[in-house]
Order: C-alpha cells, then sequence, then structure tokens
C-alpha cells in the first residue's frame, strides 16, 4: 500500500462506485450494438447504455451525447470522497482543449467544435486563459508548456510542434498527480500509457521511413516517465522492429511484441495497446474498496464512450458488423 493512502477512507463511494458499474455495457451488448442498421439506429439505443440524448430540434448532437456519459461519471465521483483520485485522468482533455485552442486561433477559427468539458479547467475559464495569457489555473506544467508551444509554432508553423510539447507536459502532469495520490494503480496506468505512447511513436516512426530525420522527430515527441529511456527507443530506429521486439518481449508488452513480429498495422497494435491499457485498469475490479475503483470507472466510461465513437463512424463508412467488432477495443464489464 502506498504511504499516505488509506483505502478505508473509501468504503461509502467503493459500494456506490460499485453499484454504478452495473450500468457499464458488457462486451455483449457492445457487439450487439454494432448489428445496428444505422448510426442513426445506434444514437438512438444509446439510451439503453446510460448516455443521456442530446438534442437540437429534432436532431441528436452526437458528440454531446457521448460526452453526456462522461460528464454525468466525473459529476458522480466528485460528489464523493473519491473526487481527487481521478483528476489525474481529467489533463489529457485539459491537452486537447489547449491544443485546439492554440491551433484555431493562429487560423483565426473557432475551436469550439473541437473542445471537450471534461478537463480540469472549464471551457470558459480555459478561453479567458488563452486569451489573457494567464494560464495560472492549469497544472504546472502545462501551465509553462503553453507559452513553449505557442513560440514554437510561431516559430515554425508547424502544428505537430504543439502537440509535441502540450503532450509531454501533459504526462508530466498526469504522473506528478498520480504519485501525489500516493495511488499505486494511478500511477501505475500512467507510466504504462507513456510506455505505449513511446512504443507507438517508435513504430510510426520506422514505418514512415525518415532516414536521417527520424531520430529528431523521436527525440521531440519521447514522453519521459515511462519504464525505457529515450536511448532505448533511438537504438530500436536504429535496430529495426525485430530486434524492438525482441527488447519488449519480456514483460508488460509481450503481446505489443507478438504484433510487432507479425507485423501487424498500426491501427490493429493500437487497439492492443488499449486493450492493454484497459487490462491494468481493470485490477480495480480485485479490490473491494478503496479510490482505486473510481479510478477504474472512469476507464470504463471512456472506454464505452471510445468504443460507441469506433461504432458510429463505422456506420457512417457502411462497414460491415464483422469489420466494426474486430476494431471494438475491450469493455470494462
Amino acid at each position: 500500500m502506498a504511504k499516505g493512502y488509506n483505502p478505508t477512507e473509501y468504503l461509502y463511494s467503493s459500494a456506490r462506485i460499485r453499484a454504478l458499474e452495473t450500468k457499464i455495457a458488457s462486451r455483449e451488448r457492445t457487439m450487439h450494438l454494432a448489428d445496428a442498421e444505422s448510426a442513426e439506429s445506434v444514437l438512438a439505443q444509446l439510451s439503453d447504455f446510460g448516455f443521456e440524448t442530446v438534442r437540437e430540434g429534432d436532431s441528436v448532437l452526437r458528440e454531446e451525447t457521448l460526452e453526456s456519459v462522461l460528464k454525468a461519471g466525473y459529476a458522480e465521483v466528485a460528489s464523493m470522497e473519491c473526487a481527487g483520485a481521478v483528476q489525474f485522468l481529467k489533463y489529457q482533455y485539459d491537452a486537447n482543449n489547449i491544443k485546439a485552442m492554440i491551433k484555431c486561433a493562429s487560423r483565426g477559427i473557432s475551436p469550439d467544435g473541437m473542445l471537450l468539458d471534461l478537463g480540469s479547467v472549464s471551457l470558459d475559464e480555459a478561453k479567458r486563459a488563452l486569451r489573457e495569457k494567464d494560464y495560472s489555473s492549469y497544472p504546472e506544467n502545462m501551465a509553462r508548456a503553453i507559452l513553449e508551444a505557442e513560440e514554437a509554432f510561431a516559430a515554425t508553423a508547424n502544428p505537430q510542434k504543439i502537440d509535441f510539447i502540450i503532450d509531454r507536459a501533459c504526462f508530466s502532469d498526469m504522473l506528478a498527480a498520480a504519485k501525489t495520490s500516493g495511488i499505486a494503480l494511478a500511477e501505475r496506468l500512467v507510466k504504462v500509457k507513456i510506455d505505449l505512447v513511446n512504443i507507438m511513436m517508435t513504430l510510426r516512426v520506422m514505418r514512415m521511413k525518415l532516414g536521417a530525420t527520424a531520430e529528431g522527430v523521436l527525440c521531440e515527441a519521447y514522453i519521459e516517465g515511462g519504464s525505457k529511456s529515450l536511448d532505448f527507443y533511438a537504438d530500436a530506429l536504429r535496430t529495426g522492429e525485430e530486434s524492438f521486439a525482441e527488447a519488449i518481449l519480456r514483460g508488460d508488452y509481450e503481446r505489443i511484441a507478438e504484433a510487432i513480429s507479425a507485423n501487424e498495422s498500426l491501427s490493429l497494435l493500437e487497439k492492443k495497446a488499449d486493450d492493454l491499457w484497459l487490462e491494468v485498469a481493470k485490477e480495480a475490479k480485485r479490490i473491494t474498496f478503496g479510490a482505486e475503483i473510481a479510478i477504474g470507472y472512469i476507464a470504463a466510461l471512456e472506454y464505452e464512450v471510445k468504443n460507441a465513437r469506433i461504432i458510429l463512424a463505422g456506420k457512417d463508412a457502411s462497414l460491415s458488423p464483422d469489420i466494426i467488432k474486430e476494431r471494438l477495443r475491450e469493455c470494462y464489464a
């Protein structure tokens, strides 16, 4: 047990969240949703999954409807003593909003359609912060990184610079918050996510065949805080995919290594990486009480939304149910 963390302080919230977990869609129900005839039919059925259908006149607002289940989940947790335990998960939405606002500001367009009202900083405050150049509402590393990202983009006109800078800062803040919480699962989830991001980025750079510029791209994209150093991934660029697979074969990433060795596509590797992260989050299901249960619950809702998006995108593209099902991520329930 991590020092400073006492699971017995979360007896009430643990019982309450266990009751909420019964509403999470199972794998079977999610697969059934993929059999729906159209995107409209999927949206019509989402209320059965706990989504609050958001409408404008007769039209269903898709993103607002998908977002509703996460907003409700975070609101539930915020009303309990475990509210602080999931704070680190909100930072990914802060990062999304920061990146969208910087890029849109440079083009003179509104970012509203790309913003998610799920971060630790409200959308109104986020807009004010960017307008007034006052980033004190953000966690420490992201607050510093916003100005750096703005300056890097102004100098290069390369939007990828914004992504790299903000993502590095976001993960630093996530890891710091997880460590401060004293919850071992929170820290492990962040570190595993960092490892998976670094593994996938290394593979993308390899397959892009960037030549002499490859290592420079990797250096910019690399996220600190995981189990492997930058030198480890730089060596992988030089030695190739098979050696890379062998290097990560033992330990948490065996399935990823096997998929690399089988030369599977990046999209399938992304799916396996997502599934692996949720498998770590599912460790919360094996405990009787503790703040980990809140973390697992929010992770479950995020994957429920992710799968709903995959199904809707598949229906939009007229994909068969079988193909859509192959792309679905694992379910928490």
